[in-house]
């Protein structure tokens, strides 16, 4: 709301009402925003004031440590022999290099921006003379600026040291890149010595930056740092910042992670942009106006990026990151309007332009600090929780916000009140604000594995654990089938006992008198064999079709020999591997037997033969033959037939009898009999 009545004051009357509107407006829609604060703080326990205290040393920790480095860095990139001289002469001059006024003027010393002079517009070139004491010329000496800017010749004594403009390693913009010249032992004198430092001129005020003579090994070293940091590191942060921009548009986020990334990414570009700004020519020649549009614009969104990557990261409800991220539009619209006012009124132009400038560093510096409040509180409310990467997070963030208040005002070391903050830190800390988001992603992705392996051997465990259950439940299900089928055989024991050969000895008891003892004996061979059918069936019930058949071929062979006849058996296909079950196994084994009990009885045969054939379906196909008397087709069906026929069919099989010449073929045919029967 200040920045939105201030803008009205300075716009006009005319939009003053609009701007009170507007600020209504925004009023409530900030105490909208400031109750989803206050309920997503009750919501995660951040009223406790141990968090508050807790937040508060965390966060002078990370100021304590950020200080020292600052301090550190500062003192070993400037050199202590720095000149603190109020000011030094100069010398007005034209594009010939002939004195325009034939009078030296002194430039006084403005802080760190060294000495400054207001050059008129005819002026092409401005000489410094520089005035220095050496005690012995036999110790190498160096001349150090802390910026090279636009020196097209330097002389020592009348000696020219340098007769062309030094080729800059970075040629971007703004550029702070220090300049280091050796002074020639031959140029030296013990005593009073004389530097000329001639610079070009656009008719603008022009400056002279802090210098200092002394040991050249000393200034070399201090040179060499100094280059490192502010030139080095501008590439490499320029290369590691594009590196993660990339990574993070290479991976494929999660959706809830989303938002944080896309800020995360305008954070990156919006850094790398700024600093390739800085640091390089730009593609298009700028003026100074539009130099000042796009600077501010990348600073807003540099603003805005903090904020909203900031928020996401500490989880605050999405409908006020919503409203805050409303703010980039409309800032920028403000400082567009702003822009344009000035470029149709140029009235105090240069003035309003720094203004702007600063107006621009303000919001980053305001955005960055609250960035970093959040950050501190948000890492003592979750108990230590990625306080690696938040706290390297909030070093960036104040060094941004330092670089942006030192670009306002002159800083000093809180340790050294005579030690100015010189470093343009924004290439340092795009280098290590890359590596800090390295850091983090590489821990979320850690972090991703881990979760994949946890889920992993979670449901390994749940699986292992399901499969123990299942097999515990087949067992008991297994045992269930077992008792079930020792139960159902005991009942068809039972029951086979007592409707065959219960009934048979019932049925002969009933008829011993009238029965001689031929049918007699007859009928207890019959009860006999139906027994030894039931304790074959149940003998081979776990064997094999070929050795039930073997079973009753010993068992069957003894009676027909006995009966005068003969039986062959014949095998044709592979019967291995099947298995009938004892109640399929003692139906087939009756039905063969009914066959040739009535072969050698009726028909009165002395040739059986039992051929065995298993089929490429899976069929098996069970013939007897013999050479008896035959079978009259047109006579009825007898006792003994149709019971045959339907043990056949309770076993899914299928019995035809037909007649050979001579004698007679009984075939029983079980389809696709290939598995044995559960029993």
């Amino acid at each position: 709301m200040v920045l939105c009545s201030g803008a009205a004051n300075r716009l006009g009357d005319a939009h003053k009402l609009q701007s009170h509107a507007g600020c209504r407006y925004a009023g409530w829609r900030w105490r909208s925003g400031l109750n989803i604060v206050r309920a997503w703080w009750a919501e995660r326990d951040g009223g406790s004031p141990r968090w508050l205290w807790l937040a508060l040393l965390l966060l002078a920790g990370w100021q304590v440590v950020f200080w020292i480095l600052v301090h550190i860095t500062e003192r070993a990139a400037r050199p202590t022999a720095i000149d603190d001289r109020p000011d030094v002469r100069y010398r007005l001059m034209d594009a010939e290099g002939q004195n325009l006024t034939g009078e030296l003027g002194r430039a006084p010393k403005d802080g760190l921006d060294g000495f400054f002079v207001n050059v008129p517009v005819d002026a092409k070139r401005i000489r410094f003379e520089v005035e220095f004491e050496l005690a012995s010329a036999r110790e190498t000496q160096a001349l150090y600026l802390a910026i090279r800017e636009e020196i097209s010749e330097i002389r020592l004594n009348g000696v020219v040291i340098q007769s062309a403009d030094p080729l800059p390693r970075l040629a971007g913009l703004l550029t702070s890149e220090p300049a280091y010249y050796p002074l020639p032992s031959r140029a030296l004198k013990a005593g009073r010595n004389q530097l000329e430092i001639d610079k070009k001129t656009e008719g603008l005020a022009v400056a002279l930056s802090e210098f200092a003579i002394g040991p050249a090994e000393t200034l070399a070293d201090v040179f060499r740092l100094r280059n490192v940091l502010l030139t080095d590191l501008a590439m490499i942060s320029v290369g590691i910042l594009a590196f993660t921009l990339l990574l993070c548009f290479a991976v494929n986020w999660p959706d809830e992670d989303k938002p944080r990334i896309r800020a995360l990414m305008l954070l990156l570009g919006s850094c790398a942009v700024a600093t390739g700004f800085l640091t390089y020519s730009p593609p298009v020649e700028l003026s100074l106006f539009g130099f000042v549009m796009v600077w501010t614009a990348l600073n807003l969104a540099i603003a805005v990026a903090i904020a909203a990557f900031v928020l996401y990261e500490v989880r605050w409800p999405p409908r006020l990151i919503r409203r805050v991220l409303m703010a980039w539009p409309v800032l920028q619209g403000m400082f567009l309007v702003a822009f344009l006012i000035l470029h149709f009124n140029q009235d105090r132009l240069l003035f309003w332009l720094f203004k702007l400038v600063n107006s621009g560093y303000l919001i980053l510096s305001v955005a960055g600090i609250m960035a970093i409040l959040l950050l501190a509180t948000t890492v003592a409310r979750e108990r230590g929780r990625h306080a690696i990467e938040r706290s390297l997070l909030a070093l960036c963030l104040s060094a941004l916000v330092m670089d942006r208040v030192g670009s306002m005002v002159d800083l000093h070391s809180p340790f050294d009140a005579t030690l100015p903050l010189t470093l343009a830190w924004s290439p340092i800390i795009g280098t290590f604000l890359g590596l800090s988001m390295v850091l983090a992603l590489a821990r979320e992705a850690a972090q991703a594995r881990r979760t994949v392996l946890d889920s992993n051997r979670i449901l390994s465990e749940q699986l292992a654990l399901r499969e123990g259950e299942l097999a515990e439940s087949y067992a008991e299900r297994t045992q269930m089938q077992r008792q079930a089928a020792v139960l159902e055989e005991r009942q068809r024991l039972v029951r086979d006992m007592h409707d065959g050969i219960g009934g048979k000895l019932v049925g002969l008891r009933m008829q011993a008198r009238q029965l001689d003892p031929a049918g007699m004996e007859q009928a207890l061979d019959d009860s006999l064999t139906d027994l030894r059918l039931i304790v074959d069936s149940l003998d081979t019930a776990e064997d094999e079709l070929e050795d039930a058949l073997m079973a009753f071929e010993r068992r069957v062979r003894p009676q027909v020999q006995a009966a005068g006849s003969t039986l062959v058996v014949v095998r044709n296909g592979p019967l291995d591997h099947i298995r009938l079950g004892p109640r399929v196994t003692l139906q087939v084994l009756r039905i063969l037997q009914e066959a040739l009990t009535n072969a050698i009885r009726h028909a009165g045969a002395s040739r059986l033969t039992l051929r065995i054939e298993a089929g490429n379906a899976g069929e098996l196909v069970l013939d007897i033959d013999d050479n008896g008397s035959g079978v009259d087709p047109s006579a009825p069906t007898g006792l003994g037939l149709t019971n045959m026929r339907q043990r056949a069919g309770s076993i899914g099989g299928q019995l035809d009898v037909s007649r050979l010449d001579p004698g007679t073929r009984v075939r029983l045919l079980l389809p696709a009999l290939k598995a044995p029967e559960q029993a």
